[in-house]
């Protein structure tokens, strides 16, 4: 018999860096859009567009400290898959192109699939920052016109945030995975093997936190 367990795996401050991101490329994505296409709502638009890009540059920066001073995890080594790791990105590939039919593999942290991609997200997001605090003064830097980077990576961004909304909803639904719940409250659940002792009927777990944890990175 299986037991679950809750193991705590994102730190307070990585959840509020998340949360800083997510939230604020939501309000980014629609207010750019209602900047180029609604000129009658462009200024309060603008205003919104700035606010939620101070929040953005916050929760990036703290995302950077936790790169180098965050749970072993949490670190910027930690989104670059290992060798051991090979086997579930296949995995999830055919969990994807399969049309969500077939298993998905277990991991401790990181989807290790979306590991590159998020690093990836992290410097599309800084490259909108620049080129977004930099085109109203200089717009034409190094032969690149900030203004059509800023709206090529804002594009990106944009698939990338409904791709990662898409794939978490075929997480939760279809994988039964904790990914949503624990970028709230910082828990994900695991299952432990359990066995019943024949004198009492007492569950005992067959592994200890520390085997079970080492099997979900492995």
């Amino acid at each position: 018999m299986k037991e679950i367990r809750r193991v705590l795996i994102w730190s307070g401050w990585l959840r509020v860096s998340h949360w800083s991101i997510a939230l604020s490329t939501l309000v980014l994505l629609v207010t750019g859009w209602l900047i180029e296409h609604s000129p009658m709502r462009e200024l309060i638009a603008l205003e919104y567009h700035y606010i939620a890009a101070s929040v953005l540059i916050f929760g990036l920066a703290v995302r950077m400290v936790i790169f180098f001073k965050g749970k072993v995890h949490e670190r910027l080594a930690a989104l670059f898959p290992e060798a051991s790791e090979i086997n579930a990105i296949k995995q999830m590939l055919v969990f994807y192109l399969s049309m969500v039919r077939q298993p998905t593999p277990r991991w401790y942290a990181h989807n290790p699939l979306w590991k590159m991609i998020y690093v990836f997200w992290y410097i599309a997001l800084l490259l909108l920052v620049m080129s977004g605090g930099l085109m109203e003064d200089r717009p034409l830097i190094m032969g690149f016109y900030l203004p059509s980077v800023h709206g090529f990576w804002s594009a990106v961004v944009l698939w990338m945030t409904a791709l990662h909304l898409l794939t978490l909803f075929l997480h939760d639904y279809y994988a039964k995975t904790t990914d949503v719940s624990a970028m709230i409250n910082g828990y994900r659940l695991f299952e432990a093997e359990v066995q019943e002792k024949e004198d009492s009927g007492t569950p005992v777990v067959m592994q200890s936190m520390e085997n079970l944890v080492n099997k979900e990175k492995s």
